[in-house]
């Protein structure tokens, strides 16, 4: 059954990845079957809504519980520092092995960011009863199809407090998966971004600016229309660089979804030399918030002139100041890059059905453990005021 436009933005979106036109726009690239929940009111009024999918190894890596709760990119310091750390990943990678030939049912939005969108005028009893006919849904779905898990994935940590509360309650453990770098906007000027950083930063970083401009490199601002096949070979350099899967014309058919689905909600900023573009970095806006998406960038350009972090911060930070942007989200990885201009991370957590899987439950959470203690360290090291 197709869920109407209309009836899915009555409700109220955590970001715009809950959004109709982002869901209808990105949803394929998460190569899983959509098993999206709605739950109506008697009149048939929308009340809470979750994008879902049947995934399974061929999936998306992001939507893959196999790989996604491996937490294979946890520094060993993290992992060593915490008690029985080692131990319960490598029991936890064992039992995610065995339960990699069997599919899942992952709740979450293409974007690795996931929630639940509720009716906007309903009570806190109405939303958890709401929320435990969306999760009824999801388990007998997932009984249907075999498989393995279930998992609502990418929520910030600590925003939803009813999901929190009736996920775990139906036996669901929670952990962290990784961390939306989040950089709130609350300068009124470039120079008062620079304040926020120690002495040594902000001549680093004015170095950085320095050495951008005069490489003869300029920034421009477009929208949606400049996402073409010049830009899509920049992505797939960047995609190549972390190991993942890239093709031309899927990426170049990807763009042609964005544009016409969401293209009024896209800033692409692109860096050019020359007339030839180096780079770019996409940003959805919803309100005054700016969510940072995929970038690309062309690598024989060389480290001098600090593309990544002109392209991906300073000049966005300039117009966001001027245009009264309140925050930016970097998403995830390249958390202490990210950090070192900024961001602070805030947690992105699943929750997975473990009722029947005491020792998967008791391996979860000593993983959480270790991303916590991950992220507590990568923040201490990068606090602003004073330190660079």
């Amino acid at each position: 059954m197709e869920i109407p436009r209309d009836w899915w933005e009555s409700l109220s979106h955590p970001s715009p990845y809950l959004g109709f036109d982002w869901l209808r726009a990105r949803s394929a690239t998460l190569h899983g079957k959509p098993r999206f929940v709605g739950v109506a009111g008697p009149d048939g009024e929308a009340v809470l809504g979750v994008p879902a999918f049947l995934t399974d190894s061929s999936s998306h890596p992001g939507y893959d519980p196999a790989r996604f709760l491996a937490m294979d990119d946890v520094p060993e310091e993290d992992v060593a520092a915490e008690p029985g750390g080692a131990a319960a990943l490598a029991r936890l990678r064992g039992r995610l092995g065995a339960l990699a030939s069997r599919p899942s049912v992952v709740s979450g939005s293409p974007g690795r960011m996931g929630g639940v969108s509720y009716a906007g005028p309903l009570s806190a009893r109405d939303r958890r009863a709401a929320l435990g006919l969306a999760a009824d849904a999801l388990e007998r779905q997932a009984e249907a199809a075999s498989a393995a898990l279930v998992a609502w994935v990418y929520f910030i940590e600590d925003a939803d407090r009813t999901a929190d509360t009736v996920l775990r309650e139906r036996g669901y453990t929670r952990v962290s998966v990784g961390a939306d770098c989040h950089l709130p906007v609350t300068w009124d000027s470039f120079d008062g971004y620079l304040r926020g950083f120690s002495a040594k930063r902000r001549w680093s970083i004015q170095r950085e600016v320095r050495a951008f401009t005069e490489a003869g490199v300029t920034v421009e601002r477009h929208g949606a229309e400049a996402l073409d096949r010049e830009l899509a070979g920049l992505e797939l350099q960047w995609r190549q660089k972390y190991g993942r899967k890239a093709d031309l014309e899927a990426t170049v058919a990807d763009y042609r979804e964005l544009r016409e689905h969401i293209g009024d909600a896209m800033t692409v900023f692109v860096a050019r030399r020359q007339g030839r573009a180096l780079g770019f970095v996409t940003f959805l806006q919803d309100g005054p918030v700016w969510w940072a998406r995929f970038p690309g960038f062309d690598y024989s350009a060389g480290p001098d002139i600090y593309l990544y972090f002109n392209l991906l911060f300073y000049h966005p930070i300039q117009v966001a100041i001027s245009e009264g942007i309140s925050s930016i989200s970097y998403s995830m990885g390249s958390y202490g890059t990210k950090c070192s201009r900024g961001c602070s991370p805030r947690h992105l957590v699943a929750y997975v059905r473990t009722a029947d899987d005491p020792g998967l439950a008791a391996d979860l959470e000593v993983a959480d453990r270790v991303q916590h203690r991950r992220f507590d360290r990568i923040a201490r090291a990068h606090t602003h005021r004073g330190r660079g």
